[in-house]
């Protein structure tokens, strides 16, 4: 590791290289690891400690990542100083969701992570490549976003509300104006509103601005097909 941190600024991880396919395999193991025995173990006591680690897991990302970059010496720069990516707002989410049961934030990391940062894991434009800190703080923070999403429903009995999708999809709006105009100011990148992410799924999509109504319309589609697996299945008291 120190040999590559050295030579100067590390490189960007490959997509489907060895380093991350494994990331991905160790994150669908964990993932249905976690789930899977705390489905077995339905005990308050039990599920509350799982419940808190990844609590735990989610709101140390934004310093782990700070930390890994210092480590590899990697600069911050105005694009990563903040925590303004929508995967910090889903991490934050996720943390009140497990620990204080709130049902927005539990209905924000949901859509949020499988929408949005499942696909920052099968693309990660912002990654460096592995043995670096800052690769295990980038799968720290999106595998543990979307390991949560799928906790929630399934461990913790979870259900979104039947406004959960127009909620949600508005607070992600108001994510797009308020970190928009940031970027504006700022001269930043956070949630790719100024250009693309690179190598990634918006790569589809039309020239700036024209991909973030695009990325806004097919947010709604997702939101809505993610909600299907809930129709006609009464909400659960999850409710602080």
């Amino acid at each position: 590791m120190f040999d590559l941190l050295l030579s100067g600024v590390p490189k960007l991880l490959p997509h489907f290289g060895s380093a991350h396919i494994f990331a991905l395999l160790v994150t669908l193991t964990l993932g249905f690891a976690i789930i899977f025995y705390a489905r077995l173990n339905k005990s308050n006591q039990f599920v509350g400690v799982v419940s808190s680690v990844l609590a735990i897991m989610l709101i140390t990302c934004y310093p782990a990542k700070i930390l890994s970059r210092t480590l590899d010496g990697i600069p911050l720069d105005k694009d990563s100083m903040f925590p303004l990516h929508l995967c910090d707002v889903a991490a934050v989410a996720g943390f009140f969701a497990l620990l204080f049961k709130n049902r927005l934030c539990a209905e924000m990391t949901y859509f949020f992570g499988l929408a949005a940062t499942l696909q920052a894991l099968i693309t990660p434009s912002t990654c460096y490549d592995f043995p670096t800190f800052s690769f295990f703080a980038f799968f720290q923070l999106h595998s543990i976003v979307v390991i949560v999403a799928i906790y929630l429903p399934l461990v913790m009995d979870w259900r979104p509300r039947k406004s959960a999708v127009l909620k949600v999809w508005f607070c992600g709006l108001i994510y797009v104006l308020v970190v928009g105009t940031f970027d504006w100011i700022t001269g930043a990148n956070y949630g790719f509103f100024r250009y693309k992410a690179e190598g990634s799924l918006m790569d589809v999509l039309h020239d700036w601005p024209f991909y973030i109504i695009e990325m806004a319309l097919l947010a709604l589609i997702f939101f809505f097909i993610l909600s299907l697996p809930f129709i006609g299945k009464k909400n659960q008291d999850f409710t602080n």
